[in-house]
């Protein structure tokens, strides 16, 4: 083969690698997240949001750190997660009804997070920072599964479920 029939297939090749490639990677970050699973058990709902946030982090499944790819919305009936397309190209938004919703309180690295559990049995979970889980907590109101939070250092460890 010459370099001059070379260059085309090259051409085809490199494009073809990057896509495949990016959804391997995409199919890979939804099953280690178990964001399919929750894909499943929640189906999303055309619902306006109270809230709506981009950018956010936090960590799913085995312990997947998703820094700055989630949008997460405070809705009526309950939280819808999503992340952005070009990190989970199969990934799609799901909506996690308020009474589906489990809290504990926990520290890490003496860092205040917060475990959000979804479904009963557990499906699966979203490990966000303390701050953003009270900011989620003010748009819902009294939707939000922990009634009459207390402070920090006395919720440490406790699980709460509506």
């Amino acid at each position: 083969m010459t370099p001059q029939q070379f260059v085309p297939f090259l051409v085809v090749l490199i494009p073809t690698l990057f896509v495949v490639i990016w959804l391997g990677i995409g199919l890979l970050l939804g099953l280690m997240t178990g964001w399919y699973r929750l894909m499943a058990a929640f189906p999303d709902r055309d619902e306006q949001p109270l809230l709506k946030l981009t950018w956010q982090s936090g960590a799913m499944g085995l312990g997947v750190n998703m820094n700055r790819v989630l949008k997460i919305g405070v809705c009526p009936s309950g939280l819808r997660l999503g992340m952005m397309r070009i990190f989970g190209p199969l990934c799609r938004d799901f909506l996690v009804p308020w009474q589906e919703i489990g809290l504990e309180h926990r520290k890490i690295l003496f860092w205040p997070v917060v475990k959000l559990s979804f479904g009963n049995p557990v499906v699966g979970s979203l490990i966000v920072r303390a701050s953003l889980a009270e900011r989620l907590a003010a748009a819902a109101g009294d939707r939000w599964p922990e009634r009459d939070p207390a402070p920090p250092q006395a919720r440490e460890g406790v699980v709460t479920r509506r």
